[in-house]
């Protein structure tokens, strides 16, 4: 009787949309095929509460595994990195305590499996697996699961598990995003009520700006997999690439009223590299994940979402390394409990399918040990079949002046395992001439050939072109760095696998009246900042010229850094010293100049020799702009240019002292909160001489106020390029599909003359496009600085019919007004932190906006002109 009146109270308390917070015991949660050692601590034990109860903080997380660790002989722990904000990236290595004392010949013998220059023997080598939990923050069931499931691993004992560890290496990595789950956790714990409040309206399911979703930087992790532009995924995939696992798993939430995914996913979708035999064995698991769940009565679905292209996400990433890429996906409870279409999503509820998958997929693989290291070894095979059976012979890149993004590219393919080589001797591909100084040779026979042909790729057509994410990511047309395939008998290169060297920089002299760099090196704005913040006086070039140098003459294009001695504040010794330190730092050559009379061009006391004052930045943000642009904007400035960002939320602007900042950045979003007063007060600013630089929406923002003096092409344009009268219901998501331009690269031509481009080396520039946003061609001259290609596409998918409406349109524009500069980018200049072809043009923005002189009003220009010309002949 007392249990029914408590039944019906918990319906009642439900219906009123809150429940009682009961937690799931352990016991709930375990499977009761094996027995459990009672001296393995239970997480209650550590964590003070059941798993479920509270959303778990990383730091409880990491005591656990310490706990675990300590405990059992099968768990090995180490910390392979931190986060931005310095927690700890945790790796355990679970495996039979007997194998721990032959790991690194246990882990050799798979490893040979990946390498046909090997003789690896599947039989005997062990299978791996790497069982990742929760790269986005605030998915949290998977890391949460993870408690269980290490549990699991730790206590479970019996013939099952017992012959699965002896076979097995377990990479556990119950954490792939500390900083963002410590963000989350802390949101829900502290919203959480005694009674759970499960309206889907309540504070704890929408969360503040950053979402908890993102690294510190306001990232997703989950598309950095490839890229590598932030720590846990640089320690991420060096275990990867040390172990090259048979399995990894991805576990993800989705919306709430979505019930549980996983993989194979929508089969015209995937990766053209990734074999048919991937999809098969994911099948074969996926039976597995079937059967659990159906014997809990669960629902779920498969191959109806996500797609599996982009090789830089957790689930497609090991797919064209010879491993099996899963992604799982459990519709969310976003906190202790939500309302959904499906009824009350609970967390222990969630945590539960992520705990069972996690175990189907650990022995599912076992089950098929052979089979999976089978696979890895023909896969690797095959691709170096494949490579000798290629028609080119491999990939030549360099040939460009700026070691620091040559440098960058360099650094990615190192940690992905690529093999490069420099060049010996100068070679000319298709009139283009690469010197062996720098440039470097990527041949396809080697192991991961796969990978190279996926990160080369400029694909443009597609078996499916709808995408979840982008359609192209090529790395030499991120970094803007000439590429070319080999496909010749011979090429000079070194014998060994390139390292680069270490970077003394040169002399300065003692006598030199001046020091100075170049402009066009990735790095030259951060040694700009870094002169600026130590008080060091320093001039930029608005004009090319000659100088005369200890090692000849030497020209320096527009842009260059000139550090005079005259006008220094501190002694010049002291200058000689810091300026030494900032060119090792960033690894630029710096020249010591002889005289102020230069041989050609400006000379050093040109009024084109401009002083460069000290700068103040402030971003825009907040819930109605781009979170992941905000943080690609702040991660660039902060981090390759090393300059402070103020942020300031929209809803702030009318109250902020805007004197203090001689540049505002606004980054795509609606600015929704923005009154018509706070545009006006913008204005105002820009005119008495701030810089206003908008991207995107923050663009179209600023000329629909009348700011950015430039329209963007309309909506219908494009629109009525897609006739819609023969469609049917079925067409719909093809039509949509076509609609957008879900991440290409397309081909933009520069005005190298204009202070925007300075430092940029050609006029050829590859830029990232996610939308339709163009900007028609202004009817002023001399404010239009980039303008895309005619037939504008380079890699990647886009309607020939959005191609056509954008071709020749412009896709920078900047003019004064007033005393000011605005400055507008259709497109996002700092996509995900690795498009380092294009992020120059943000600090172009930033430091050349005083050499930005015309306006939309050829009356002012002439003006200008003319008051020029009269200051001049006085002068005279």
């Amino acid at each position: 009787m007392l249990q029914r009146i408590f039944l019906v109270l918990a319906t009642v308390i439900l219906s009123l949309g809150s429940s009682q917070a009961f937690a799931k015991s352990l016991n709930d949660y375990l499977p009761d095929d094996v027995t459990y050692d009672p001296s393995v601590p239970k997480p209650a034990e550590v964590l003070g509460y059941e798993v479920g109860e509270w959303h778990v903080r990383h730091d409880q997380l990491v005591r656990y595994m310490e706990v675990l660790s300590e405990h059992s002989d099968r768990f090995q722990l180490e910390v392979t990195g931190r986060t931005h904000q310095q927690r700890p990236l945790l790796l355990l290595t679970i495996t039979a305590p007997e194998n721990f004392a032959n790991l690194e010949e246990l882990r050799q013998q798979h490893l040979a499996l990946a390498d046909p220059s090997r003789d690896g023997d599947p039989a005997s080598a062990p299978l791996v697996l790497y069982m990742g939990y929760s790269i986005h923050g605030d998915e949290p069931s998977g890391s949460n699961a993870a408690l269980l499931y290490a549990y699991y691993l730790a206590a479970a004992q019996g013939e099952k598990i017992e012959q699965l560890l002896k076979d097995t290496i377990i990479l556990l990595d119950p954490s792939l995003n500390p900083d963002g789950l410590a963000r989350f956790a802390n949101w829900a714990n502290q919203h959480k009520s005694m009674n759970l409040v499960s309206d889907t309206q309540h504070r704890e399911h929408v969360q503040d700006m950053p979402r908890g979703r993102v690294n510190h930087y306001w990232f997703d992790l989950n598309r950095d997999w490839l890229l590598l532009q932030h720590p846990e995924s640089r320690a991420r995939i060096t275990n990867f690439q040390k172990w090259k696992p048979n399995v990894l798993t991805d576990f993800h939430e989705m919306g709430t009223d979505s019930t549980f995914f996983f993989q194979p996913g929508i089969p015209t979708r995937r990766n053209p590299h990734t074999p048919e035999e991937n999809v098969t064995l994911t099948a074969e698991l996926a039976e597995e994940h079937a059967a659990a769940l159906d014997a809990k009565a669960r629902l779920y679905y498969t191959e109806e979402s996500f797609d599996d292209f982009y090789v830089g996400k957790g689930s497609t990433y090991p797919d064209v390394q010879g491993a099996i890429g899963i992604l799982f996906e459990q519709g969310s409870s976003r906190g202790h409990a939500q309302d959904s279409i499906n009824g009350l999503v609970e967390f222990p509820f969630t945590i539960e399918n992520q705990f069972i998958t996690s175990l189907t997929t650990m022995y599912g693989a076992h089950a098929r040990k052979e089979a999976f290291l089978d696979y890895q070894q023909r896969f690797f095979d095959n691709a170096m079949e494949k490579a000798k059976k290629d028609d080119y012979k491999g990939y030549v890149f360099g040939g460009v002046d700026d070691a620091g993004r040559v440098q960058g590219m360099l650094d990615i393919l190192r940690q992905h395992q690529i093999e490069v080589y420099q060049l010996t001797r100068n070679i000319t591909i298709d009139g283009r001439r690469f010197d062996a100084d720098n440039s470097f040779y990527v041949p396809l026979e080697q192991p991961q050939y796969t990978l190279i042909k996926a990160v080369f790729s400029t694909q443009q057509s597609f078996r499916d072109n709808t995408f979840y994410d982008v359609s192209s990511w090529s790395l030499p047309l991120a970094f803007d760095v000439d590429f070319a395939r080999f496909d010749g008998r011979r090429i000079n290169i070194a014998d060994e696998v390139y390292e680069a060297p270490r970077f003394t920089g040169k002399r300065l002299a003692d006598n030199a009246v001046a020091y100075a760099f170049e402009w066009h090196h990735y790095f030259a704005p951060r040694a700009l900042q870094q002169l600026l913040e130590a008080g060091i006086h320093v001039r930029q070039a608005d004009e090319s010229f000659t100088a005369s140098t200890g090692s000849g003459n030497k020209d320096f294009a527009q842009g260059a850094v000139v550090i005079t001695q005259a006008y220094q504040q501190q002694d010049w010794v002291a200058v000689q010293d810091k300026v030494l330190e900032i060119a090792i730092d960033n690894q630029i050559d710096v020249f010591s100049i002889n005289s102020g009379l230069t041989p050609r061009g400006i000379d050093l006391g040109s009024r084109n020799l401009r002083p460069v004052e000290p700068i103040s930045v402030m971003m825009l943000v907040g819930t109605d702009t781009n979170m992941y642009e905000n943080g690609e904007t702040w991660y660039y400035l902060d981090r390759h240019v090393g300059v402070p960002v103020s942020m300031v939320d929209t809803d702030r602007l009318m109250r902020s002292d805007l004197s203090r900042y001689t540049h505002i950045i606004m980054v795509d979003g609606s600015y929704r909160s923005l009154t018509k007063a706070a545009a006006e007060r913008l204005q105002q600013w820009v005119r008495q001489g701030g810089t206003v630089i908008g991207q995107r929406g923050g663009a179209r923002w600023l000329a629909e106020h009348g700011i950015l003096q430039g329209k963007f092409v309309a909506g219908d344009a494009f629109k009525e390029k897609f006739p819609t009268a023969d469609l049917s219901f079925a067409d719909m998501d093809s039509y949509y599909g076509k609609r957008r331009v879900a991440g290409a690269i397309f081909g933009v031509t520069l005005d190298t003359t204009h202070p925007l481009s300075f430092g940029m080396t050609d006029a050829r520039l590859p830029m990232f496009k996610n939308s339709l946003n163009a900007l028609e061609v202004p009817n002023s001259p001399f404010v239009s600085v980039a303008r895309y290609n005619d037939e504008p596409l380079l890699a990647g998918y886009a309607a020939a019919e959005n191609r056509e409406v954008i071709g020749g349109k412009t896709a920078i524009l900047a003019h004064r007004l007033g005393s000011g500069r605005v400055i507008g980018f259709a497109d996002n200049v700092n996509f995900r932190a690795y498009f380092w072809g294009t992020a120059k043009l943000l600090s172009n923005a930033i430091f050349m906006a005083p050499a930005i002189t015309p306006t939309v009003s050829d009356e002012e220009n002439a003006a200008a002109a003319a008051e020029e010309a009269a200051e001049q002949a006085h002068a005279h």
